[in-house]
């Protein structure tokens, strides 16, 4: 979800809005795109500027570095505009006349206040609007395991995610999968809904129709308190928890031997019939000690990979524990 300045002054305590969309802001009326800026950040911001930066002429691409993730898109982002001689700037050096002369400036991933916008832009949310409307939205879904995703263009107006929606992309996931993963998948999307938004405007205003808001739904913001397995769920939710919560970001955690563990990848196993289940029990190490099989409200999940806070591979080497204890 995504805030972009004035005229959205009054959403400024929604800020963070801006950490899963791409505006576009431009003259929407009939005439050839020849140049365009680029503000992107984060694994979103990079997957959609390199499914772009080949086929597009770029007058300048601006970005910052993003905090609370595993990725590093800053560098990544900045090297790939070096590798095709794109300009770059970095977000406290960009001023308006760094793109005043760009046709279009889409931004992707962006989570800062853009004071100075043209008022005619589009707001693209990974999600198929009204569904999900608000924070992480793609990590919402997937934990849900809805296996209908996608992007949505919409013209932003004072409230979250609501405005008349121009055009969606759906991408449909199947189980089990990750967010890289989809994040992946989802910057085709983006580039694939950009490319025919760009090419509805050289022919004329672009047209929206509203939102049902009877079938508005609505992802709630996420904390690091958020990433902690809740072991009375099954196995299955715990899968897609971890799953959903994998790279870019920290990592779905639990508790073992007094010491915060992450969870990098996991499997569902055949469960079995404990007359006394006590979720979050291990009922089993691998011979390696790499693994370990956890008692779940419902099934059993074999943890392949964990980490420790140093970032070291944990070895399980004490049977009798509950975990998030």
């Amino acid at each position: 979800m995504e805030i972009v300045g004035q005229p959205l002054a009054q959403l400024a305590n929604s800020c963070d809005w801006l950490a899963d969309c791409l505006v576009i802001f431009g003259n929407s009326e009939s005439r050839t795109v020849t140049t365009i800026s680029l503000f992107v950040a984060g694994a979103k911001g990079f997957n959609f500027l390199r499914r772009t930066i080949e086929e597009s002429s770029i007058d300048v691409v601006c970005s910052y570095p993003s905090k609370g993730t595993l990725c590093n898109a800053y560098d990544e982002i900045k090297r790939l505009c070096q590798d095709h001689d794109v300009a770059f700037v970095d977000k406290h050096a960009l001023a308006p006349s760094s793109y005043q002369a760009s046709q279009f400036v889409f931004c992707v991933g962006w989570q800062f206040l853009i004071h100075e916008i043209d008022p005619r832009f589009i707001v693209f949310h990974d999600s198929l609007l009204p569904r999900y409307r608000g924070f992480a939205p793609t990590v919402a879904a997937l934990i849900a395991g809805d296996d209908k995703l996608g992007v949505s263009a919409f013209r932003p107006e004072p409230g979250v995610d609501t405005g008349d929606i121009l055009d969606q992309e759906p991408l449909r996931v199947t189980y089990p999968v990750t967010v890289r993963e989809v994040y992946d998948k989802l910057g085709g999307a983006y580039a694939a809904l950009a490319k025919r938004l760009l090419a509805a405007a050289r022919t004329g205003p672009l047209v929206g129709s509203a939102q049902v808001e009877a079938d508005a739904t609505y992802s709630i913001w996420r904390s690091e308190e958020d990433y902690t397995i809740d072991w009375t769920q099954s196995a299955a939710d715990i899968r897609r928890f971890i799953d959903a919560l994998g790279w870019p970001y920290l990592g779905a955690k639990t508790r073992y031997q007094g010491n915060e563990i992450r969870i990098e990848h996991a499997q569902e196993l055949p469960d079995l019939a404990f007359v006394n289940r006590q979720p979050g029990k291990i009922w089993a190490i691998g011979p390696t000690r790499l693994t370990a099989e956890i008692v779940c409200g419902q099934g059993i999940l074999r943890i392949v990979r964990a980490t420790l806070p140093d970032q070291t591979q944990l070895h399980f080497t004490s049977l009798r524990q509950r975990l998030g204890e």
